[in-house]
């Protein structure tokens, strides 16, 4: 009896721990696309007796396993594993006399704030009594982003400064962390044999940097992650299950 499949299921991903194990647990959310692709790299022998040239021999030099991930969901986890960097959760704080604008601000040009997520913004100039700018006068605020453009400098003492308050925001680096390795499990189901339940384990993924990402795009965005399966010198050199990973049909 033939069973076919199309299988679906929920992703987990994990760290090790010092024994192989898997640690801090946590699924990516939806993961559009799954795939193991195994490779050989083989020597070839040609026999040189009858005249044909026929291939009499393949010896195995290397094996290997690639694994992509195509994940759709913009968590600051999943950016901190394609970027190769950490995220970091900040607190709320306060700013008082920030330089704003430069020497010579220019109207209409976007100047930045040293934080995003603004709020009690009051911008001032130098003058010996300093005097506060007008909001919507003097200049305009995107306080989400903490960006200001001037609208009217006139009568004004430079450089201008900022006082304000900042809220929490999340920041994740770009390649301020080593190889990432995880562990992957996939505890799916087969959607073409009566949503039989399958479980895949790769014990030792290494993922290589993201290649790329759509920061503006028509679609809804995925990125894709690309990675090597390792060897796990944790597990036995089992004949039957080896050290690479294991499919289970439940």
């Amino acid at each position: 009896m033939s069973t076919y499949a199309s299988f679906q299921g929920r992703v987990f991903l994990g760290k090790r721990d010092d024994n192989g194990l898997p640690i801090e647990v946590r699924s990516p959310g939806n993961v559009a696309e799954l795939k193991l692709a195994l490779k050989t790299d083989v020597l070839e022998h040609y026999e040189s007796q009858t005249g044909q040239r026929s291939l009499d021999h393949r010896m195995v030099k290397q094996k290997s396993a690639s694994v992509t991930l195509t994940i759709e969901e913009f968590t600051k986890e999943n950016l901190a594993l394609a970027l190769y960097g950490s995220h970091v959760t900040g607190t709320t704080g306060t700013v008082t006399a920030e330089p704003i604008g430069g020497a010579t601000p220019i109207v209409g040009d976007r100047y930045f704030l040293a934080h995003p997520k603004v709020a009690s913004l009051v911008i001032t100039d130098s003058a010996g009594t300093p005097a506060t700018l007008t909001l919507g006068t003097h200049y305009t605020a995107d306080t989400d982003f903490g960006a200001v453009q001037f609208l009217d400098l006139t009568g004004h003492t430079l450089p201008f400064k900022a006082s304000y308050a900042f809220g929490v925001a999340t920041e994740i680096g770009i390649f301020t962390q080593p190889l990432p390795e995880r562990y992957l499990r996939l505890e799916g189901i087969n959607t073409a044999a009566s949503n039989a339940k399958v479980l895949v384990e790769l014990y030792r993924v290494a993922f290589d940097p993201l290649k790329e990402i759509s920061f503006i795009s028509d679609d809804y965005n995925k990125f894709e992650l690309e990675g090597s399966l390792l060897a796990d010198p944790t597990k036995p050199q089992d004949a039957v299950l080896g050290q690479f990973g294991r499919i289970v049909n439940l």
